[in-house]
């Protein structure tokens, strides 16, 4: 069995990580928070660990942040959100406290002015009566007009989810506004964010089934639909979260995405690479200190109208040497990268061609379907040892861009106009990839990832 640990992705050196939480550019230096357990791989515990970087390549772990040691947020400092108000970075996130079987949440905030220590300011919105306590995840924004606005995931009273905001002429002090949107068909939603790009806003939201009963979730996955933002009324112009929506991401390992402004007006975005159930996180893990990354930071944007996601141009430093392809004479292309970590790019040749990538020996695979403009990603799942795959519908597939590491893939389609984002179950100790269904004309371009070692990027 190969290992695990990733190379150019974050993860912590030992525990759980899931969420991104607080992503910030502050004093200089990238922010990346994220929800930790550092004593065991599971879900019992959670505070927030913390990255930093100076240009989201080269990246230190500054260990623990936020503990959960405080009365409003003992049972765990869940997600949330940063931002930078009067040159201090303020950090907002839901408090859990659960006594007697009852869950009590509490959006909470806390400062720091040098990036290092983190002040605690106490509970600064409570639940208001329309809904249940399962309210969390405040993700706080800044309009052109300088109202502040906290936009969280909830479940209403009638056990159904929506979301709530809040508004504030500080950033500190909070009250509620009301429910700009909602969901029959979910009991939760989570993780939302709210932030316009080129005129528009862009929602992102995680719809969750859960059982109300019995208190546990079922399932989820991240959503994104375009919104106008009445910022007088603190509306949407649909409300509905089960309509006119698209999947953010459309691979198997996607969730809980945040976004943040770089310096230079970028919207940036991270997610949670997971959706695994305990069965297959404790399998995947096993003989490893650690489990879980997050994405590698992505672009989003809007390009004629589309909403698009594409890695950040710093990723540019991380391309090594070129991989040569070897063109057979069927018209396959073999390539035979030194590690299973690297960047690949080719076009496709016109729409009527099937194409398809295998890598490593089938460990996964990609095809592309044109009769019925589909693209389907397949991988071994590490629990049952079958196959199972993940669909994108595409009207025309003109270029594929893959970034492989040591455990996961990140594939962009067609420039960013989707994109499917996986762990993998390594396995394979020769590390290949064969293309069929290209001609001889096609561009391809691998390169190798500089370094080839996590540690001389973190």
């Amino acid at each position: 069995m190969r290992e695990k640990k990733q190379h150019f992705h974050l993860e912590p050196p030992r525990g759980l990580l899931n969420d991104p939480n607080g992503l910030s550019y502050f004093n200089g230096k990238y922010y990346v928070f994220f929800q930790w357990n550092r004593f065991v791989k599971d879900h019992s515990y959670k505070e927030w660990g913390m990255f930093t970087s100076p240009d989201m390549v080269r990246w230190t772990f500054e260990g623990s942040a936020l503990l959960p040691d405080q009365t409003y947020d003992m049972c765990g400092v869940y997600s949330g959100s940063g931002l930078v108000i009067d040159e201090k970075l303020y950090l907002f996130y839901t408090g859990n406290v659960k006594k007697g079987g009852k869950r009590k949440s509490h959006q909470c905030m806390a400062v720091t002015e040098n990036g290092q220590k983190f002040l605690k300011l106490g509970s600064v919105a409570e639940t208001p009566e329309y809904f249940t306590e399962h309210f969390r995840d405040p993700k706080v924004f800044r309009t052109e007009s300088g109202t502040y606005f906290m936009v969280t995931g909830a479940q209403r009273k009638s056990g159904k989810g929506a979301l709530a905001l809040f508004r504030s002429g500080d950033g500190l002090t909070w009250e509620y506004s009301g429910i700009p949107a909602v969901t029959e068909e979910y009991e939760m939603v989570e993780c939302p964010d709210l932030f316009p790009i080129d005129g528009t806003y862009v929602l992102l939201y995680c719809p969750q089934r859960r059982d109300n009963e019995k208190d546990t979730d079922i399932s989820s996955f991240s959503a994104v639909k375009t919104v106008r933002f009445n910022e007088r009324e603190g509306t949407f112009d649909d409300a509905d979260l089960d309509q006119n929506f698209s999947r953010t991401d459309f691979g198997f390992d996607f969730y809980a995405p945040q976004t943040f402004e770089a310096p230079d007006g970028r919207r940036i975005l991270y997610a949670w690479m997971s959706r695994m159930d305990g069965e297959q996180e404790e399998i995947f893990s096993r003989g490893d200190p650690r489990i879980h990354c997050l994405t590698l930071p992505r672009e989003f944007k809007v390009t004629a109208g589309k909403l698009i996601q594409t890695p950040v141009k710093e990723l540019e430093q991380l391309k090594g040497a070129e991989v040569p392809p070897i063109r057979c004479e069927d018209g396959t292309v073999r390539l035979l990268p030194g590690d299973r970590t690297f960047f690949l790019h080719f076009t496709l040749p016109g729409p009527g061609r099937d194409v398809s990538v295998r890598f490593h020996s089938g460990e996964s695979s990609l095809t592309w379907v044109p009769e019925a403009k589909q693209v389907r990603f397949t991988r071994k799942n590490w629990v049952t040892g079958k196959t199972e795959s993940r669909e994108c519908r595409i009207e025309r597939l003109r270029e594929v861009e893959i970034w492989s590491d040591q455990s996961s893939m990140e594939i962009f389609l067609n420039g960013g106009e989707a994109v499917m984002s996986s762990r993998i179950f390594p396995e394979d100790t020769a590390p290949g990839v064969v293309i069929k269904g290209l001609s001889a004309n096609e561009a391809i371009q691998m390169n190798e990832i500089n370094g080839g070692k996590k540690d001389v990027i973190l």
